[in-house]
């Protein structure tokens, strides 16, 4: 009889069938890989009871070892099939650091396949031999395979029919070609085991030098600090483009794919550290690359020539855009490029324009945010990344502009084989769920010194940073994207009593700030076009906007007796220190050579500040005067990660080895030293607060897990 009978699980629209191999929903077959099946098999089994990671981990891969990484994608698979929502879930549910529940109440009912235990019910024993063929080996392998049954039911047919019409005269004749078969056997193996010793001393030659031979070789390429990122290899396999970004700007390099030295192409700026994103032209002899058409205006799309250096400006985004255009990619024909365009952080639109030149025409006119755009191998759609829906999901839309539409096809974005049969990309895909997801509380004996305490506070799958405590130390505001898109929330200070203090239908909010008297919260909010700074009182009524304009304002802070706020804005063409005053609505420039993220000093006398084209950190008297250098050690992109308190400033340095270390910088002193080191670090968001006396520090920390993923025969 069969041990483990297989089920058909129904809940809500969707039909699992367990024989069969496959998911239905609403009517529709969904293809799954048989590693994701399995996991949901396994949840279906158990619905509503929390199962570890290990747990599943030793019922699905339990012939290999993997890391949770292979269960964390298969996770994120079956969510995208079943349409369910990470921060919202209606299926399967997360339990941080622990397991997972599948919340739905499942019901499950034997597959009708009737397999070997009902064709044993349909022919009982009756002295023809029947007994002896139902418990041969090999009917009772083929039992346990549900995928198997149909057959053996029909051999145990066909054997019934025949041992009753030939009795005996077929067992002698078995006899017979059983022996026939058994010399055979004999012969050959005989002959196998002749040519095994013979060649023995051949054979493991062999294996040896093609062991030898496949070998992997890694090859470090280069050493030199900064964010080197995009590698792309020439048409003719021998040169690697990448860009690199560090405090002093951006460049595109070149260096041998074996390994030597490198070659700067050409300075490109990286408002984000991302420089260059270059892409080589068929012929190559030329590159397309990520930059700025004329100087001190944003970032656009350029054709760079190698053998002259000259760069033909493609295309120029809108004067006041902060990321510019962006992640261009190049059609199958090579003759059309697709882009992002951002005009502000975070909502991008895809584009194409014709590498030759010529106007480029918007292809998703929504302003829902896109990400890397990918183009099908026909060349007749452009494949993106959007969380449009409250999901992150792949969209495709028509090259020539229309409707967009959920990807059928390819399971993600990233890089083409040049057949088109192929798909490389990195699991899970970058957007806000990714990123830090918990709020860590640091107390320390004294302002930068030992470690006292160290807990987490607040934790969700959707990233929590940019926390800010209240100035009687009873609250924090935070940014959460636990719901659909990163808002402002508030909680107590342990973390307990969360409310969410915004919530808008596009864009997003970051980088709260309490007034001094604790009944005010400035923030900024991303729109389809340019970030404005906001006002919203602490219980969460009366928002409204503070600023205005065709520009970037963003990255709010007030003024230490609070009649005014700091912000950074980009309207005089780069990124400077602004300052309005509540009263009036005056607006006064502050900084001249770049400046981010001002904070007062505590007795309102100095003004500290970030850059966002460079790094370290700066000052200036509060009434203006000359600004000066305070340390380097903080380094570009982490323009948020540095905090004010009465004794000195908290800051993060990223590139010290072998980790990141939390630093400590004594006004009195003007020394810095190490007060914590820390796993990882993520740029490009404010994530370092302090309290006054300089005890308590509050920072985002957690695991950083991306794999690089191949998948094949999607069409």
């Amino acid at each position: 009889m069969i041990e483990h009978k297989p089920f058909v699980f129904t809940f809500a629209d969707v039909e699992v069938r367990e024989r069969e191999f496959c998911i239905v929903k609403a009517g529709e077959v969904l293809p799954v890989e048989p590693k994701a099946f399995r996991v949901l098999v396994f949840l279906l089994r158990s619905p509503h009871r929390l199962i570890t990671k290990d747990e599943l981990l030793d019922a699905v891969w339990n012939d290999c070892a993997v890391s949770e990484n292979s269960l964390t994608r298969s996770i994120a698979l079956l969510r995208r099939l079943l349409g369910d929502d990470t921060h919202e879930p209606r299926y399967i549910a997360t339990v941080p650091t622990v397991g997972y529940r599948f919340l739905c109440d499942v019901e499950a009912e034997e597959d009708g396949f009737p397999g070997v235990g009902a064709a044993d019910r349909h022919h009982p024993a009756n002295g023809n031999g029947l007994e002896s063929l139902n418990g041969t080996p090999s009917v009772q392998s083929s039992s346990q395979c549900p995928q198997g049954q149909a057959a053996v039911a029909e051999k145990v047919e066909e054997k019934v029919e025949q041992l009753s019409d030939e009795g005996r005269r077929r067992s002698r004749r078995l006899l017979v070609s059983g022996l026939v078969v058994a010399t055979l056997v004999i012969l050959v193996t005989g002959f196998l085991l002749y040519r095994a010793v013979s060649h023995r001393k051949a054979r493991t030659g062999r294996e040896v030098q093609k062991a030898a031979s496949s070998r992997m070789r890694i090859v470090p390429l280069t050493n030199l600090p900064g964010w080197v990122r995009y590698p792309a290899f020439s048409p003719d396999g021998r040169q690697i483009a990448f860009g690199r970004c560090d405090d002093h700007g951006g460049g595109v390099f070149t260096v041998p794919a074996l390994g030597g030295s490198e070659r700067k192409l050409t300075d490109v700026i990286c408002p984000h550290g991302d420089a260059g994103y270059p892409k080589w032209i068929a012929d190559g002899k030329s590159l397309l690359l990520a930059d700025s058409c004329v100087p001190e205006g944003p970032r656009g799309l350029v054709v760079f020539s190698l053998g002259t250096g000259e760069k033909r400006c493609l295309t120029a985004p809108p004067v006041y855009s902060e990321v510019g255009d962006c992640e261009p990619a190049l059609s199958p024909d090579g003759k059309t490029v697709a882009f992002l365009r951002n005009t502000t952080v975070g909502p991008a639109s895809v584009y194409t324009v014709a590498l030759s030149g010529g106007n480029p025409r918007i292809v998703t006119p929504d302003n829902w945010a896109a990400r890397r755009p990918m183009w099908s191998s026909d060349g007749q759609h452009i494949i993106f990344d959007s969380a449009r829906t409250g999901l992150n999901r792949v969209w495709r839309v028509p090259a020539t502009g229309g409707a967009s539409e959920l990807e059928t096809v390819y399971p993600a974005t990233g890089a083409l084989s040049r057949d088109g049969r192929r798909l490389a990309y990195v699991e899970p895909s970058w957007f806000w769920p990714s990123r830090a997801v918990m709020i860590l509380r640091i107390e320390l004996s004294s302002p930068g010194g030992q470690v006292v305490s160290q807990n987490g506070i607040i934790a969700s799958e959707g990233g929590n940073q940019s926390a800010q405590p209240s100035p009687d130390g009873r609250q924090i505001v935070f940014q959460s994207g636990r719901t659909t898109r990163p808002e402002i929330w508030k909680s107590d200070a342990d973390g307990s009593h969360l409310l969410q203090m915004t919530s808008f239908d596009r864009g997003f909010s970051g980088t709260p700030r309490w007034s001094p008297d604790g009944k005010w919260i400035a923030f900024d909010h991303h729109h389809e076009t340019h970030s404005q700074i906001y006002l919203i009182d602490s219980e969460g009524r009366n928002m409204h906007a503070v600023t205005s304009g065709n520009y970037e304002n963003v990255v709010p802070d007030w003024s230490r007796d609070g009649t005014a706020v700091y912000f950074a804005s980009n309207r005089t063409g780069s990124m400077q220190v602004w300052r309005r005053d509540l009263v009036t609505g005056r607006e006064t420039q502050m900084t001249h050579h770049g400046g981010f993220a001002a904070s007062e000093s505590y007795d309102g006398k100095r003004l500290y500040y970030s850059r966002f084209e460079g790094g370290g950190i700066w000052s200036m008297p509060v009434g203006g005067g000359e600004e000066q250098q305070v340390t380097d050690a903080l380094h570009k992109g982490y323009w948020g990660h540095f905090a004010v308190t009465d004794a000195g400033l908290y800051l993060l340095n990223s590139e010290s080895a072998p980790k990141p270390m939390l630093m400590f910088y004594k006004f009195q002193t003007r020394r810095l030293t190490p007060v914590l080191q820390l796993e990882n670090s993520f740029p490009g968001m404010p994530n370092l607060a302090a309290s006054r006396d300089g005890r308590i520090i509050w920072f985002a920390q957690g695991a950083w897990q991306r794999s690089l993923t191949m998948a094949e025969n999607f069409q």
